[in-house]
């Protein structure tokens, strides 16, 4: 009986869910009892499903040009570097990382990690490039047009 009405349910419904659904049809039953017999039989429940809370953007943003139209290719070093922020999932919560790599090296030129996205973790990983390479006047910062600098001119 136990089984049926997991299986009804998508495996979806744990030992209190079923000993609720037991208990409507007349029978009294004690979770822990549905939660031994469950076990007894290895039917475990499915995890639900992760909430993430959608957050809109409510900062405006002036928009820039495209100045590299999909074109990555550079012909010479800390010409045009390219940024991107990461989500990295830890015990403890999220992690973001933001990374900006030079197109003609391919090599990680500036990183920042923190707890969360602020322009300020963009702003570190560009700094930090800016203090390592010493770019010329013209390099272009390119990234996903997100919360992060868009392609512009420095």
């Amino acid at each position: 009986m136990i089984e049926d009405i997991f299986h009804e349910h998508k495996a979806r419904y744990g030992s209190r869910r079923i000993q609720k659904v037991v208990e409507q049809q007349g029978i009294h039953v004690n979770a822990k009892r549905v939660c031994r017999l469950m076990s007894e039989h290895g039917v475990i429940a499915k995890g639900t499903r992760k909430y993430y809370r959608y957050q809109a953007n409510k900062t405006i943003y002036d928009e820039k040009d495209n100045l590299l139209h999909q074109v990555f290719s550079a012909k010479s070093k800390n010409e045009i570097w390219v940024g991107d922020i990461t989500y990295i999932p830890t015990k403890h919560g999220w992690l973001y990382l933001a990374v900006f790599i030079d197109i003609f090296s391919r090599r990680v030129v500036g990183w920042a990690m923190d707890t969360r996205v602020r322009d300020t973790l963009v702003l570190s990983a560009l700094n930090q490039a800016i203090g390592r390479e010493h770019p010329s006047e013209g390099f272009i910062p390119h990234t996903d047009r997100g919360c992060q600098y868009t392609a512009q001119r420095f």
